[in-house]
Formats: C-alpha cells, structure tokens, sequence
C-alpha cells in the first residue's frame, strides 16, 4: 500500500513538473520568438532580439520607413546617424540602450540626448564633451585660478553663466540645456568643431587671438579620442543592428 502511494505521489509530482516546465516553455516562445509586427523593442533586448531574429534588419526598409520631412533643416546640416536613429520611434530605444551604458544612469543619458536634439549637436560628440568635462558626473566640481568655479555634468562657469543658482549646475538637465546651447554658439561662431571646442574650454577671446593654451590642445584630444571609440562602439553595437552604413550616412545628408 505505501508502494502505491509512493508511485501515485511521484506521479502526481511529475505530472505538475512537466505542467510548470510546459508553461514556462510556452511563455519563453511567445515572449523570445521574432514578432511579424513592428513595434520598438525594449531597451535591453535589442542586441538579443537581433540574434534570435537570425539577422539584421534590411537597411532599405528601414530608411524607406522615416518621414524626412519631420526635420529637414537638421537633416539637410549634418551627417549624425546618431541623432537620425534618436529622432525615429522605432530606433529610439537603442540610441537610449547604447548611451545608458556609457553613463550608466538613464536620468544623464536622457538629459543628454534631449538637449543634443534640440541643439543639433551630433550625440558622439556630446557625450564626449560631457566625459571630458565631468567624466558624466553631476556633481564635479573644480576651482580655477580667477576664482571662478566649473560646476556639474558639463562644467558651467559661474562667471559666464551668473543668472544660475548653485542648485541650477548640478542639475543634469539644466547642465545639459545651457551646455549644448553653448556649444552650439561655438559652433555657430567657430565654424568647426575644433575650434569651438576651444572656446569652449579656453573662451572665445584666446581663441580668436590665437593664443589656445597647450591644456586646451589635449583637452580637444582627449574629446577626439573618447568620441572616437564611442563611434567605433555604436557602429558594432547599434548601426549594425539595424544594417545602417556608412554609404547610408552619405545618403541621408543630401535630404
């Protein structure tokens, strides 16, 4: 008698094992198997997704898929695929995916990317500037010789912008707004990127007197070559994903 229940228990038991392992079975097809509609994928699932997928996506497709017309004068005036793919709904999430991980704060990342936007500033370099400046920390803050004080996540001087409460520098959106609205005249003024980096760094005075100091030289070095290994990464981790290429880049800046 206890033979038979013991038998009967390992049978009940192994029937609501195979049960649980079913569903659970049935919930990871309907969760990871490709789906035939397209809709943004989640954050971080992408790189996944394309795997499982057993490609890439078809680059033809993709780009026959943006409304060109939703920023024309952005499109016309660079060559940032970064910003393109950050414009669209459906790639949006892996611009957001991809630079989340260089800062590792979502709330940085955010700031970052919505002030780029708004100031055309190509995302490459504006993470860079942001690395350089504060190494992506809100809270950096260093002393200058004059006595003024570069405070927050892109370094604001308290001599250039006097309207800003302490409270104001260290707060990452404020930082990113009046950052790359700086960055943006310096651009405008400059000409090149170069050159408005060091009027970023070094003021628009010495720069136009041809006096850049030695210490702005290598802070516009530092910026090339962090900005060069972001571009290498996002081409691996984001571009390749969704099959856009160089020759893509080329094409979207004569629209």
């Amino acid at each position: 008698m206890d033979f038979e229940h013991s038998n009967l228990q390992k049978l009940v038991l192994g029937t609501v094992a195979f049960s649980v392992f079913f569903a659970l079975m049935c919930v990871a097809i309907f969760v990871f198997l490709p789906s035939t509609e397209k809709k943004p994928a989640a954050s971080q699932d992408l790189l996944s997704s394309a795997e499982s997928s057993g490609g890439l996506f078809d680059s033809a497709d993709f780009f026959d898929s943006i409304d060109f017309s939703e920023h024309p004068v952005q499109l016309a005036s660079r060559e940032d695929v970064g910003l393109m793919l950050y414009r669209q709904p459906q790639s949006r999430p892996a611009v957001e995916w991809f630079y989340s991980r260089i800062t590792s704060s979502r709330e940085i990342t955010q700031a970052i990317l919505k002030s780029a936007d708004e100031f055309n500033i190509p995302l490459s370099l504006a993470f860079s500037l942001a690395h350089t400046e504060s190494d992506y920390l809100p809270t950096a803050m260093h002393v200058n010789a004059n006595g003024s004080i570069d405070r927050g996540l892109f370094q604001l001087n308290s001599n250039t912008f006097t309207t800003l409460t302490e409270a104001d520098f260290y707060n990452p959106k404020t930082s990113a707004y009046y950052g790359m609205s700086h960055l943006r005249f310096c651009l405008n003024t400059a000409g090149n990127e170069i050159a408005a980096l060091a009027m970023y760094n070094a003021g628009s005075t010495k720069v136009r007197r041809n006096s850049t100091p030695q210490t702005t030289l290598n802070y516009i070095s530092k910026i090339q070559n962090y900005r060069n290994q972001l571009e290498h990464s996002f081409a691996a981790e984001v571009l390749a994903f969704y099959g856009t290429t160089e020759s893509d880049s080329k094409f979207l800046a004569k629209y």
